[in-house]
């Protein structure tokens, strides 16, 4: 008995040694890629730009003593080992699928629903009511001091006209008592609350495609819909929407939602339409370059437009940003062929700029404001006299937006 003992022994540190070989390994091979890829991430040229997920990339930082005593250096660095890791979209790619393999359904604050629609999660505890009542009241304050018509118009968010769409869980914020409140407040000021969800939610009962499956934005014909609205609010007509002869002008469309599940395998591309008979002799006034689009060495450039469509972008990841070229601080419209038509100042976020092509034919002046660049006086704006001015945000946009206080400043 005594003797069988060693070789019982032996065969046991024999069974053991086999997973702990496997394991020393698969130790080895990942600190071995971490180390490969500290290596290259020092060695290898520095993206500046990320195309799929539309931003700057962080950069290796200078290295300073002050720097590093601020805490600056760490944080930065940090930043760029992230932002330029070697193949770092192909990483990305294989952690989000895996993740959706393993059936998550929200993936960095992304909701993956049903048809595979992707959905913003905003709940209730991300919006602030105090916040929403405060813009509400910059916008009668300039209301006040203005005798244009006035009118808040706040595109409701895609998810909570499509909450069928959801996956099992999934939560988003209740829209219905902001629009109660909108309509309270906005219209004891005398401040028109134009409300789109009825007519949204009564096309796509029809199974019409309002809004994109990647991205946040309603399509061009949730747009016409949105226009037809506000321009029935005015007493104005809109021509027929096949009268603006919509054309498909690619079928490769892919969002900004899509960027933030670093391009899930399984999400097929979309289409995006453009209406193309527009008025004709439409001129463009910017007070710059477009203030949100990337810059080539810190410069940025004018885009070349055609009518309000900046062609080249079409060829590019902001596919959206055909109009226009992207967001200004300021930009008019103006088209002779209104004769008389009347002058339309905009507040807006970029929900706005595909519904701009339905209003040309109405006013002889467009002027839209993106707050978020603007920093001119606006009374000093809205005392030039206007005949319409409109606030156009999507919903959750407007409920969170600090920029809104410029209408008083």
């Amino acid at each position: 008995m005594e003797q069988n003992k060693p070789k019982k022994q032996n065969k046991q540190k024999r069974e053991r040694s086999g997973p702990e070989r496997l394991a020393r390994m698969y130790a080895g091979i990942v600190i071995g890629a971490l180390a490969l890829g500290g290596v290259l991430l020092l060695v290898l040229p520095q993206k500046k730009y990320s195309p799929s997920e539309n931003r700057y990339l962080t950069k290796r930082p200078k290295i300073t003593a002050e720097g590093i005593f601020s805490g600056e250096v760490q944080r930065d660095l940090t930043e760029a080992a992230s932002d330029q890791f070697p193949l770092r979209d192909r990483w990305m790619q294989i952690a989000t699928t895996s993740q959706f393999l393993l059936f998550h359904r929200e993936i960095n604050g992304v909701y993956i629903g049903r048809d595979h629609t992707l959905f913003n999660k905003v709940t209730d505890s991300d919006l602030s009511e105090k916040n929403y009542r405060a813009n509400l009241g910059y916008v009668t304050a300039m209301a006040a001091e203005t005798t244009g018509d006035v009118s808040v118009m706040l595109v409701p968010s895609p998810a909570t006209l499509q909450q069928e769409k959801l996956p099992t869980h999934g939560v988003i914020y209740d829209s219905e008592p902001y629009e109660t409140l909108g309509v309270s407040l906005c219209e004891a000021d005398s401040v028109r609350f134009v409300q789109t969800g009825g007519e949204l939610a009564r096309h796509l009962r029809k199974n019409e495609k309002l809004y994109f499956s990647t991205d946040h934005h309603w399509t061009t014909n949730g747009a016409y819909i949105g226009a037809s609205v506000y321009l029935g609010a005015q007493d104005r007509s809109i021509a027929p929407q096949a009268d603006f002869g919509v054309e498909t002008v690619r079928e490769d469309f892919y969002g900004t939602i899509y960027s933030k599940v670093a391009g899930l395998g399984l999400i097929r591309p979309e289409a995006l339409a453009l209406p193309r008979a527009l008025p004709e002799g439409l001129t463009i006034e910017t007070d710059g370059p477009p203030a949100d689009a990337p810059g080539v060495n810190g410069e940025k450039s004018m885009p070349k437009l055609t009518g309000i469509y900046d062609e080249s972008k079409l060829d590019g990841k902001d596919k959206y940003a055909v109009y226009f070229g992207g967001n200004y601080g300021r930009l008019t419209i103006k088209n002779p062929s209104a004769g008389e038509g009347g002058s339309l100042l905009m507040f807006k976020d970029s929900f706005a700029n595909s519904m701009v092509p339905y209003l040309l034919d109405n006013y002889a002046q467009i002027t839209m404001i993106d707050l978020r660049y603007y920093n001119e006086s606006v009374p000093a704006l809205v005392s030039e006299g206007w005949d319409e001015i409109l606030i156009c945000y999507e919903m959750s946009n407007f409920i969170n937006d600090r920029n809104l206080v410029k209408l008083i400043r």
